[in-house]
């Protein structure tokens, strides 16, 4: 699936793209080289605030997710018969 879109770029880049025998493609291929970097810093940026969260687990907290943990074994090796 493809999708229209109308942009403003600045000059230097307009006259890349109107250099280019495919805008469309060359825009394609520079957004997908961006993509893996915004993905790592979202990854990155979830594993820091998951590990302050570990980091602030009170005891009650801890004996609770081992609970649900080992709950949530149970039931999937039982085949989700409760």
């Amino acid at each position: 699936m493809t999708v229209k879109l109308s942009i403003s770029v600045p000059d230097d880049v307009a006259a890349y793209l109107q250099n280019q025998g495919n805008a469309s493609a060359a825009v394609t291929e520079a957004v997908r080289r961006v993509l893996p970097e915004a993905r790592r810093a979202r990854q990155r940026a979830a594993a820091q605030a998951y590990g302050e969260y570990l980091r602030h687990r009170t005891e009650r907290r801890l004996a609770d997710d081992q609970a649900l943990i080992e709950s949530s074994n149970d039931i999937a090796l039982r085949d989700a018969q409760w």
